[in-house]
């Protein structure tokens, strides 16, 4: 098991490596003042506190100028980590970078190691847990509506909502301990159903939390959508239309597409990869087969799969293979049957079959755009079937939470079906005290040593 040593002085590049107009390289720890002032042109001191110098940085022993920079220092505890922390601003020149790094290492600082700086930040409770692990989910989003809610985490917007939580399930707590002490004198200290109120009342606002997992889930994570179709149906115009450029090459050559065919977009706040595939056809061409074959097995990753399908043509053999596969996925996946190049027209019969199918049907026309916006929305209804819970303002979005969230919740209702039963207090108390343990750990206020590594190992270096 790692532990950081606090008397250590940390380095890293803490802004993206290549080159660019600025870089930062961010110190902290008891020594990070003393090597800057010995690299610097200029001494910093206390009373330069979050100021921005600009100077020279320069090799430690032959005094070889590195580059012009600014630096800022930030005094122990009004820092990020806690700690005293100095930021370079130099430009970002990889060779510059590197040597900055050396020269701090030389007077005695070491390479950080990943999520080290928000670690000390949680070490020296600048941070809770839940806010620490924001750090790196406001990073990784993926999209605006992602990037809301994260950034609501980091400001302590999930830890108030669980510290209303606790502070409701300590005073039920409290009144079963109380009563434990008085027991031999058969005081009524509480009124059971009373407290069966208070317990339904903090088990709903934690099934809102859980609840709450599936949509932050589907806003961190995002879908893999899949486009199924026979060849020169329009699945590779869906492509370009959906990401709003030319992604796939668009021909009227049966079979263009012999691979699958990636894209990023997103739909309402929730991230979506797209993958266009290769034609579902019988075919004598070797490589166009393996095409097809690829196409089928993006099926199980899939999270819904569009199948497009000719709204001007009769439904054909290479169809009714698609059809049958689709009728084997039935209950496993989501679908949505896309009646294509309705710019053309509709045959009735077409329209007719499919509808039978009681699958979503959309018409469409990948060519002009026309009904997008209705396709996005069947999408949207698929995956996001609880559209409510879009307007919570605190959602969960990270797995662990949740299955602390649902330890928590088990106790919790041990503890409540205990009271209805009249159990002893002694076991009633436990119930209660291991619940506000798995809520703890959400904040990192009773997470084991081997939990915090593995979280900030997770983190990118120099954050």
């Amino acid at each position: 098991m790692k532990i950081w040593d606090s008397e250590d002085t940390i380095v890293a590049l803490s802004t993206p490596l290549g080159k660019g107009a600025i870089a930062i390289v961010r110190m902290s720890g008891p020594e990070s003042l003393a090597i800057l002032n010995h690299l610097f042109d200029h001494q910093v001191t206390s009373r330069d506190e979050r100021r921005a110098i600009t100077g020279h940085l320069y090799t430690p022993k032959d005094r070889h100028l590195i580059d012009q920079v600014v630096v800022i220092y930030y005094r122990a505890p009004r820092s990020y980590t806690g700690e005293d922390l100095v930021e370079i601003s130099s430009h970002c020149n990889p060779l510059i970078i590197d040597r900055i790094i050396a020269a701090a290492i030389e007077l005695g600082a070491r390479l950080a190691r990943p999520g080290e700086f928000t670690q000390r930040a949680f070490l020296n409770h600048k941070l809770d847990l839940s806010q620490a692990e924001a750090v790196a989910s406001v990073i990784e989003a993926k999209t605006q509506q992602s990037l809301t809610h994260t950034l609501r985490q980091l400001e302590g917007g999930l830890s108030k909502r669980l510290g209303e939580i606790k502070q409701e399930m300590i005073q039920i707590t409290s009144l079963i301990e109380v009563s434990l002490d008085f027991n031999e004198e058969e005081a009524e200290i509480y009124h059971p159903s009373e407290l069966l109120r208070h317990t339904d009342r903090v088990l709903e606002a934690i099934d809102s939390l859980i609840g709450s997992f599936a949509y932050g889930k589907l806003l961190h994570e995002g879908i893999k959508l899949l486009i199924l179709g026979k060849p020169n149906v329009g699945k590779s115009s869906l492509l370009n239309l959906l990401l709003k450029r030319e992604r796939a090459i668009v021909s009227e050559i049966p079979g263009t597409t012999r691979d699958y065919i990636e894209g990023q977009l997103e739909i309402d706040g929730i991230p979506v990869q797209v993958v266009d595939t290769a034609g579902i056809r019988q075919t004598s061409d070797r490589i166009e087969e393996i095409g097809v074959q690829r196409a089928l097995e993006q099926i199980p990753s899939a999270d819904l799969v569009l199948a497009l399908f000719d709204a001007h043509a009769p439904l054909d053999g290479d169809d009714q293979r698609l059809l049958d596969t689709l009728e084997q996925q039935r209950g496993q996946r989501p679908i949505v049957l896309v009646l294509n190049k309705i710019d053309l027209g509709i045959r009735p019969d077409t329209e007719r079959k499919l509808t039978s199918l009681e699958l979503p049907l959309v018409p469409l026309s990948a060519k002009t755009g026309q009904n997008l916006g209705e396709l996005k929305q069947a999408v949207k209804h698929i995956i996001l079937s609880d559209t409510a819970v879009e307007n919570e303002e605190i959602v969960v979005t990270n797995r662990r939470h949740k299955i602390a969230l649902e330890n928590a919740r088990r106790s919790l209702q041990k503890f409540r079906e205990g009271l209805a039963r009249g159990l002893d207090e002694v076991v009633l108390a436990a119930e209660l005290r291991s619940a506000l343990d798995y809520l703890g750990e959400i904040t990192g206020e009773t997470t084991t040593a081997d939990i915090l590594n593995h979280i900030f190992e997770e983190f990118c270096i120099g954050k």
